[in-house]
């Protein structure tokens, strides 16, 4: 009975994480989880950096601070024999900065004030997400997946970011970027051991996304931006049933902006690294909680993450584990 109860913690913990909010990827975000599950997850973020959450503005001086608060929902299921899942991903929150405008290329002569001070509260630009399994990733029931031999998986990610966040085009920072996004990307997991117990895994995931373009600028007509590449990765470690740590990375680099034929603006190049802690209560609850640094220009910003994850299995899940459970006892 013991082991039957680890099994199904640790297959839960596979979808403890699967949240893209705002601009981290938590560790265990890309692990495969069982179909039929729901998920309901809350992420906050405190992020301090030279770019806003929307990723349409880049500081060349100065900082933008943004706190950030993204409830999801995450739904998985099978398509054929592949897992999916699908994301969605309101966000609202905080953003403060001081912006000195003088100092951005292009707009020595227009008659402004040299520094804007922004403190704005409200909705931001949410996501709605999507993966799906392309290589060594079967939909598996909750009993079958804390069976499942662990092997090197590759995935399909599609996302999209809606113009949902409060945009004015008197300012040049705002809580949303009044334009589109798309983001594709190829999520990969690593297992760097087969103990289904005390598991440990290497995430990697390369990603690009594409703009659509602002037609109400701060400055201007129109405002392009060209693509932002993302790498994230995360190395984690299950040191028991319940609690588990993780060392990650990411690096953003390009989303230059030009509006009209004014110059390029600055070009986002970013690497944060963080650690994080999670555990696991009552089997289906997962908290989590990262501290990072991040690098730009010759400045150090700051990242602090915490998450919480209720996880209910299915209705035929729930008889699997029952069913398992009893022919266990006889």
């Amino acid at each position: 009975m013991l082991k039957l109860r680890l099994a199904y913690i640790g297959a839960l913990l596979l979808l403890s994480s699967t949240n893209l909010a705002a601009q981290a990827e938590p560790p265990k975000a890309w692990l495969m989880p069982p179909k039929d599950l729901w998920a309901f997850s809350y992420q906050y973020l405190d992020l301090e950096s030279n770019v806003t959450p929307s990723n349409d503005v880049v500081l060349a001086n100065g900082t933008i601070n943004a706190f950030v608060n993204a409830p999801s929902i995450v739904r998985t299921f099978s398509v054929g024999d592949r897992i999916a899942q699908v994301f969605i991903v309101p966000t609202f929150g905080n953003l403060t900065a001081s912006v000195e405008i003088e100092d951005i290329p292009g707009f020595g002569e227009i008659d402004i004030d040299p520094v804007e001070f922004v403190d704005k509260t409200g909705m931001m630009d949410s996501q709605v997400n999507f993966r799906m399994g392309l290589h060594n990733a079967p939909a598996l029931n909750i009993i079958e997946l804390a069976q499942w031999e662990r092997k090197f998986q590759i995935y399909g990610f599609f996302g999209v970011t809606l113009p949902t966040g409060e945009y004015d085009s008197g300012r040049r920072v705002n809580l949303g970027a009044n334009r589109w996004a798309f983001r594709i990307g190829a999520p990969m997991v690593l297992p760097l051991n087969q103990n289904k117990k005390r598991p440990a895994d290497l995430e990697f995931h390369p990603q690009f996304v594409f703009y659509t373009n602002n037609n109400d600028p701060f400055v201007g007509d129109t405002k392009k931006q060209k693509p932002l590449l993302r790498l994230n990765a995360a190395a984690t470690k299950q040191f028991t049933s319940r609690f588990y740590a993780s060392l990650g990375a990411g690096f953003q680099y390009g989303a230059v902006t030009r509006i009209d034929d004014l110059p390029e603006g600055e070009r986002l190049e970013q690497l944060g690294a963080g650690i994080t802690g999670g555990y696991t209560f009552a089997s289906i609850i997962t908290v989590q909680a990262t501290l990072g640094q991040i690098f730009f220009n010759d400045r150090n910003g700051f990242m602090a993450r915490f998450q919480a994850t209720v996880v209910l299995p299915s209705k035929s899940d729930r008889a699997l584990i029952k069913q398992a459970a009893g022919a266990q006892v006889n």
